[in-house]
């Protein structure tokens, strides 16, 4: 076997990128993403991601005396202020504010924090 030479080395590196590129270039050539705007959009939505137009102030939320921190935290994830009503539930009673929870209509712009809304209701 003989010695290889860096010019012959330099060379089929050459060649190989280039019919490499020539490669993926002929199979791209028909590629067409099924991505629209409306696809876009639609998928977006799906992540709970909305346009300004979408979002309607002010959401209320209605506490009754006989309302369960379980049924507060159902009611915040229904009008979407929380992601999750066990962590909700755990925050109340772990600050021992279950028995602060204020009653009456509560109007939120929707982009509070869990601890905002916690703060809301039990002033």
């Amino acid at each position: 076997m003989g010695k290889l030479h860096g010019k012959s080395v330099l060379l089929g590196v050459g060649i190989g990128v280039i019919l490499t590129a020539l490669v993926g270039l002929v199979f791209s050539l028909g590629y067409r993403p099924e991505m629209n705007e409306d696809k876009v959009k639609e998928l977006a939505r799906g992540y709970g991601m909305v346009e300004l137009k979408d979002v309607k102030a002010p959401l209320r939320i209605e506490i009754k005396k006989d309302d369960t921190v379980a049924h507060i935290a159902k009611k915040l994830v229904e009008k979407g202020l929380i992601q999750d009503e066990v962590s909700f539930q755990i925050k109340i009673v772990n600050r021992n504010l279950k028995e602060h929870i204020k009653t009456g209509v509560f109007e939120f712009n929707g982009d509070e924090s869990e601890d905002a809304i916690i703060e809301i209701i039990t002033q």
